[in-house]
């Protein structure tokens, strides 16, 4: 940069980026992580969740005492978890009173209602409300964007658009979130309803003759569909 350069240094940790073995060495790397531990542990490439029923103080200890041995498993290695993005989430009906604090490298975890995981949120109570609320709001401000610049609306054309842009956003992960509440599967329907209004010649028809039209599935016709098939 700016006709420097920095000098040669010896690597001590870490896996080469960019390259073809950099996936599968950084898997032998952390293959041991949940060995001694008390709880599950579940990896997807570099992110980590220790989770494990707790009903008691015995519980709890546990759970700290794991967290805190993946803490020196990280330091044995020379890197270390980034405190800040490390959340604390309890699932079931009877977590009431106050929450127990869980704490790394001597920092207090953050404790949250909800999270997002690979691009599903998830809630303390397994309602999928706010999922379903964002994928709504994705997908409607794609539709938007698709109705306001392709100007010749061509039946073929929009159909393609509408299922590599639009749709996806409401099938993503589905089997996972299925909603079983009504106003959330009339919340995802209204965007393909919304779609199918596009097309003038159809404007008289019901949504299903729409859709039978265009040669569609209601969303949660497919989510049924993908959910047996599964």
């Amino acid at each position: 940069m700016e006709g420097k350069h920095s000098s040669w240094q010896q690597v001590l940790s870490g896996v080469p980026q960019g390259s073809v073995l950099g996936p599968i060495l950084f898997l032998i790397f952390i293959n041991d992580l949940e060995q001694r531990l008390y709880s599950d542990v579940l990896k997807f490439a570099d992110d980590t969740k220790l989770y494990r029923t707790v009903c008691s103080q015995d519980d709890r200890v546990k759970l700290q005492s794991d967290l805190d041995n993946i803490c020196k498993w990280a330091d044995r290695r020379q890197m270390s978890f980034n405190v800040s993005k490390c959340k604390v989430l309890r699932y079931g009906r009877m977590n009431t009173g106050i929450d127990p604090l869980y704490c790394m490298y001597g920092e207090p975890t953050e404790i949250v209602n909800s999270e997002k995981d690979l691009g599903v949120v998830f809630l303390k109570d397994l309602k999928v409300a706010n999922h379903c609320g964002q994928c709504y709001s994705k997908a409607n401000r794609m539709l938007g964007l698709i109705s306001r610049t392709i100007r010749h609306k061509d039946r073929s054309i929009l159909l393609s658009l509408y299922k590599s842009l639009v749709r996806p956003h409401l099938d993503y992960c589905s089997s996972v979130w299925n909603p079983h509440y009504c106003k959330d599967k009339a919340l995802l329907e209204r965007v393909q309803h919304r779609f199918t209004r596009l097309f003038s010649d159809l404007n008289d028809l019901p949504y299903e003759d729409r859709l039978q039209r265009l040669g569609s599935w209601t969303l949660e016709e497919r989510r049924n569909r993908l959910k047996y098939s599964s």
